[in-house]
């Protein structure tokens, strides 16, 4: 049998399945130990509150408002300076939004205790309902634009406009599981702070 003499590089190709396993075994674990981490790093003051909370849980209403702004703006630098500032606002409230809850939202579930796992089942069915009604709008919008369109030749939204839309609207509508989970979610602080109430 021929081996590779040592300090060789196996090549990827030849690799056994087993090396390759164990490979994504470790990268896992690693990944597992930075989310948990991340998770017992404690809040800034101003996250750990749950007003603070329900206040970025707002946020990807404000981002889809922002994309709605920027998609009947009718183009131009207007147009662009609202789309910038939907892009940042989306970005940064997803971000936060799972900074606010211990990134409950995305970490894995043998990190998390029956009770975390039941919140998460729950704020994605919150944010599954609250998509339908992002979509129910959209939908809204599109046959009053084609309506409109038709009738008085007035378009709300050009196609430049269903681009914005529809890229505030994603950006919407991937923060929505964050922000129902935000809104309901009690960390440990709050439950020893109504205790004490």
């Amino acid at each position: 049998m021929n081996t590779p003499p040592t300090g060789t590089r196996v090549p990827a190709s030849t690799a056994t399945p087993r090396s390759s396993a164990q490979r994504r075994a470790r990268l896992r674990a690693e990944m597992q130990a930075r989310v948990q981490e991340q998770r017992q790093q404690p809040l800034p003051p101003w996250l750990a509150t749950r007003t603070a909370r329900r206040a970025l849980a707002l946020l990807p209403a404000l981002t889809f408002t922002l994309g709605v702004a920027a998609a009947v703006a009718g183009g131009g630098a207007l147009t662009a300076l609202l789309m910038g500032t939907t892009s940042i606002v989306g970005a940064t409230g997803i971000v936060q939004l799972r900074r606010a809850t211990r990134m409950l939202d995305t970490a894995p579930e043998d990190l998390l205790d029956e009770r975390e796992l039941s919140e998460r089942d729950h704020a994605y069915r919150r944010g599954f309902r609250l998509t339908l009604v992002l979509l129910g709008a959209l939908l809204t919008l599109a046959v009053l634009n084609g309506f409109l369109a038709q009738e008085t030749d007035l378009e709300l939204v050009g196609s430049v406009g269903w681009m914005a839309l529809l890229f505030a609207s994603s950006l919407a509508a991937g923060a929505l599981p964050a922000a129902a989970l935000a809104w309901h979610w009690r960390a440990p602080a709050d439950e020893v702070d109504d205790l004490d109430e």
